[in-house]
């Protein structure tokens, strides 16, 4: 958490070590996809401290590789991103970049990521681009069980160069353009709300058969919404909406993998705009994007709030959830939620708790995956989300106003995940929120998203 940040820490950054954790996609904006089919549809994050054998060195000095068809070394898009000694990314854009707290050095919990579809077969490649051998050679190898019983394997290759290293590609699988509040890939287009960037003012997916640069836009999302309601015992009820939070981007950084952004927030409360010490840094990858955070909490909801208090956070489908394939691991949220009658049905009949929740929406050309992971606390408690779905399309949703605090039912939302906040306890709660875009239906990756902690990691010095 940045020193200058203060008051009430409600979001810091979430540092977690993942190998796969979020989806990205095979095909570049402008540039033909790689022959090699990779080994899924996920980059992966690796965290310096956990990949110790190789760090210690500049980042300029790193190259990454694939074993091509016939033997030779491939360059493949790879991203270091710094992480300074307070835990911020280090962002080297935007009104208060932080580059001067960047050391330089790939160590500590710097992150190297690349994609899993540029992962090649096992084997270190014979032939180096340009004639030039890495002076040194270290073996990424990754491998998961497959189904009855085969293990699926693959590797990248991580050069080291004391000097003269080739070039780097210029591939890039997202694009940040901060004039328009776009984030452009070849899946989707992200609209920002430049009142608040915590929702979006829609997402495009764009056709699958067609060149991304004329492909034809296809609505997905028109919107998004929060609102939390705080009944504090013999006190007063607070609520709090997305128009309640004023946001500004601070910072980003936008490299070949994917796009850091840093957005500090200010929340209005009672037409004043109070400084509540509220960040958080979005990742956008080429189908995904993910709001991994450390949600402070102040009060001890248990102690502290009424039954009915609660947070959602929603979507307006342009079309209706009906028109999708719907699936989800959650609990239907309901409009009692709260009263003591259904907490005490919840807590007779409670299913087994999951490491992690998600929801699946599948249409004939696209389709949509959230995933939230809540921390070991919450699980404790039996803090966990509930799932939302309305029969209304989003032309219908605008006639509902998006600026008033209405509670789920009446809100301007047709899917959504519902907390109940008088199960969060005072202290910090470690969540990762992650959004999956694909503009086709493919069952086979939604399989790769619910089993990317199955993989498994293993570093050889060559």
């Amino acid at each position: 958490m940045s020193k200058s940040v203060h008051k009430s820490r409600f979001f810091r950054p979430l540092r977690s070590f993942v190998v796969p954790l979020l989806i990205c996609l095979s095909s570049l904006i402008s540039v033909s996809p790689a022959v090699f089919a990779g080994i899924h549809r996920a980059p992966i994050i690796l965290v310096a401290n956990k990949i110790r054998a190789t760090t210690g060195y500049a980042v300029s000095q790193y190259r990454l590789f694939r074993k091509g068809a016939n033997g030779e070394a491939v360059s493949i898009p790879f991203q270091i991103d710094e992480v300074n000694k307070i835990g911020d990314y280090v962002l080297n854009e935007g009104p208060k970049p932080n580059q001067s707290t960047a050391d330089g050095i790939f160590d500590g919990l710097d992150e190297l990521s690349f994609m899993g579809d540029d992962v090649g077969d096992v084997g270190q490649p014979k032939s180096w681009p340009e004639n030039k051998a890495p002076d040194q050679i270290f073996e990424l190898r990754l491998t998961a069980p497959g189904e009855l019983g085969e293990v699926r394997e693959g590797a990248v290759y991580i050069g080291i160069y004391g000097q003269h290293a080739p070039l780097l590609i210029s591939q890039k699988y997202v694009i940040f353009d901060i004039n328009s509040g776009e984030v452009r890939t070849s899946r989707y287009r992200y609209l920002f709300d430049r009142q608040n960037y915590l929702v979006v003012n829609g997402v495009d997916m764009l056709k699958n058969s067609q060149p991304s640069s004329e492909a034809e836009r296809v609505p997905l999302i028109d919107s998004s919404t929060f609102y939390a309601k705080a009944d504090l015992k013999y006190f007063v009820t607070v609520q709090v909406n997305h128009r309640s939070v004023n946001s500004r981007l601070e910072a980003y950084k936008t490299g070949p993998i994917r796009t850091i952004v840093r957005v500090m927030f200010f929340y209005s409360f009672l037409k004043l705009n109070f400084e509540v010490g509220m960040y958080t840094e979005v990742s956008f990858f080429s189908n995904s994007v993910i709001l991994p955070a450390i949600i402070y909490n102040p009060l001890d909801g248990v102690k502290n709030l009424n039954k009915g208090s609660g947070f959602y956070y929603g979507f307006a489908l342009h079309d209706p959830p009906t028109k999708f394939q719907f699936d989800t691991n959650m609990q239907p949220y309901s409009n009692l939620q709260g009263t003591s009658n259904l907490l005490d049905f919840i807590k007779q009949n409670r299913p087994a708790l999951e490491r992690e929740y998600w929801a699946s929406l599948i249409g004939e050309d696209r389709m949509m995956y959230v995933s939230m992971r809540p921390s070991a606390t919450m699980l404790s408690d039996g803090n966990v989300p509930f799932y939302y779905v309305a029969d209304q399309s989003g032309e219908e949703l605008k006639k509902r106003n998006n600026n008033l605090m209405k509670p789920l039912t009446e809100s301007p939302v047709n899917l959504g995940l519902y907390f109940d906040l008088t199960k969060f306890r005072e202290g910090e709660h470690l969540m990762s929120f992650q959004l999956f875009f694909e503009n086709k239906k493919d069952y086979k990756s939604l399989e790769t998203f619910k089993n990317l902690n199955r993989w498994m990691l293993r570093v050889t010095r060559m």
